[in-house]
């Protein structure tokens, strides 16, 4: 049987809606089933609910370009449609946020819409009826997803992944307009995750009218609620979903505003995110989701691109293309053994012309591990000698250098690292040290308790590698913060010290696009608890 005015405007009541309120309406005519009239009749049940103290609003969103306040057909319903063309409906001159209202307050909530910085702010139609004791926002047969309200929340909190549009508009004299908008909603959100939060606060009502599942709640106290959760956590209203591509953009967008407030710089290995150059697109969309903004070009990678100026070329262009960065570029030089220090010299300067193109902050040189056994002495010396001259040189090109302690290296416990860096550094401005403490803690030192407080060098430290592991027989790498390398709290004294240096993203041995995620993650966990 269709439903008539009586029984919506019995279910209206039943729901709650008071007379002589204000209520925003979003709307579904087909989820209530059959209806006598159509959407004229659900129109003529809301006004009598409300009564003629009340004030009826509806969104009168239009996708039109240019909009035209006149003419350009609601698209959010055949609801609001037929109630845009209702005799004695008022709508807003607005590009995308139109609103069509009727009752003694529509022009007070709609007045100045147009000449609003944004969308959705404290003064637009949405501001303003979410600071009135007597709002509702009542939904007809959809969900929270179509609540606009909620935006107005993010707006509020300045949510970093809000955006700057503009849209095309004809103004009253008939002139055509752009309307520059800031701080506006991304096309993807979770608002259907808060329905419990509302309903848990007792501030929401559902009940059946036909078949059409209905809400009505408070706008003030919704708004305030959400607000609430955005500040406990900033992505509160957008999904958990891995590959819903527009929140992971979102959650990065949140990533780097927390990172904007850091010292230190975070970054990747790119190698470690397990793709080849040829694939550079894919291993730099999976850094840049974890608000990452600068990559390191490890051994594997710097051995590929070196020479092939087609696959230099196209991660230039993807680099550019992500807006990322290179923080360090590994130099693949020959070992100690192979070359006299001209040849190293002559392949340093290679590595410099294929680094060009990317501009990284700092080359990092190889550890070198001994090449025979007896007299590791007199190879350390050799070593220094040809780091002394590679220095020399980065110093006159204004290069500057990282050296990593690795295991079975000249630069593998602290004293090594120690005299390398003090012994070889001509130039504070060059050489500067890398702490990896899956690498220390490989070799048996602990890289909080003893490395850190050891090392003399400690302020040429530039980097810090997020890299954990231990020492045999246990699992060479780990996650960040399962392993022995004490990387919490080295995070945490270098932040004491505000560290301007990079924080450095790296799995070891185990890569893959799985693995480096889990690293992000378990990277972002450690920062949250600190």
């Amino acid at each position: 049987m269709a439903l008539t005015k009586n029984d919506i405007v019995k279910g209206l009541k039943e729901l709650g809606l008071p007379e002589g309120c204000v209520v925003m309406v979003h709307s579904a005519l087909s989820a209530f089933g059959e209806v006598e009239g159509g959407a004229e009749t659900v129109i003529e049940a809301l006004l009598e609910a409300i009564g003629p103290q009340g004030t009826l609003l509806m969104p009168a969103m239009a996708f039109d370009s240019p909009f035209r306040v006149e003419s350009s057909p609601s698209d959010v319903g055949l609801i609001t449609e037929v109630f845009r063309n209702y005799p004695g409906v008022t709508r807003s001159l607005h590009p995308t946020h139109s609103i069509a209202g009727m009752g003694p307050l529509v022009e007070e909530l709609i007045a100045g819409h147009i000449d609003q910085p944004s969308a959705l702010g404290p003064e637009s139609p949405w501001g303003r009826l979410a600071r009135r004791n007597d709002a509702y926002i009542l939904f007809l047969g959809c969900d929270q997803d179509r609540n606009t309200l909620l935006h107005c929340a993010e707006e509020a909190l300045d949510a970093p992944y809000l955006n700057i549009i503009s849209r095309k508009y004809i103004d009253a004299d008939g002139n055509l307009q752009t309307k520059i908008l800031g701080k506006y909603p991304g096309p993807h959100r979770d608002f259907i995750g808060l329905d419990a939060l509302f309903e848990n606060a007792g501030i929401m009502k559902i009940a059946k009218i036909g078949n059409a599942v209905c809400r009505l709640t408070a706008a003030k106290q919704m708004l305030e609620l959400t607000i609430a959760a955005l500040r406990r956590d900033p992505a509160a209203v957008l999904c958990d979903n891995r590959h819903c591509r527009d929140c992971v953009i979102q959650r990065a967008a949140i990533k780097r505003d927390r990172l904007s407030r850091e010292d230190f710089t975070l970054s990747a290995v790119i190698d470690d995110v397990g793709f080849a150059p040829e694939d550079a697109d894919q291993a730099l969309w999976l850094i840049a989701a974890e608000g990452i903004e600068y990559i390191e070009i490890g051994p594997q990678w710097a051995r590929l691109i070196a020479g092939d100026d087609r696959l230099a070329d196209q991660l230039a262009s993807a680099l550019a293309e992500a807006g990322i960065l290179v923080s360090a570029y590994y130099a693949d030089l020959p070992a100690a053994s192979e070359s006299s220090v001209e040849d190293a010299l002559d392949e340093f300067e290679r590595v410099l012309t294929d680094a060009a193109d990317l501009s990284p902050d700092f080359i990092k040189l190889p550890s070198y591990e001994p090449w025979e056994r007896g007299d590791i002495e007199g190879q350390y010396r050799q070593v220094l000698d040809l780091l002394n001259a590679i220095v020399a040189r980065a110093s006159e090109t204004e290069t500057r250098l990282l050296i990593e302690n690795a295991p079975g290296s000249f630069f593998e416990d602290t004293r090594r690292c120690d005299r390398a860096l003090i012994q070889a550094a001509s130039s504070r401005q060059t050489l500067f040290f890398s702490l990896n403490p899956a690498h220390f803690a490989q070799v048996g030192e602990k890289p909080f308790l003893y490395t850190f407080r050891q090392v003399k060098a400690k302020r040429r430290m530039a980097q810090l590698m997020i890299s954990d592991g231990c020492e045999p027989p246990w699992p060479k790498y780990t996650l960040v913060g399962q392993g022995q390398g004490e990387v919490k709290e080295l995070m945490s004294i270098l932040r004491c010290r505000s560290f301007s240096g990079h924080f450095t993203i790296a799995v070891g041995d185990i890569r893959s696009p799985q693995n480096f995620t889990r690293q992000a993650r378990a990277f972002w966990h450690l920062l949250d608890n600190m």
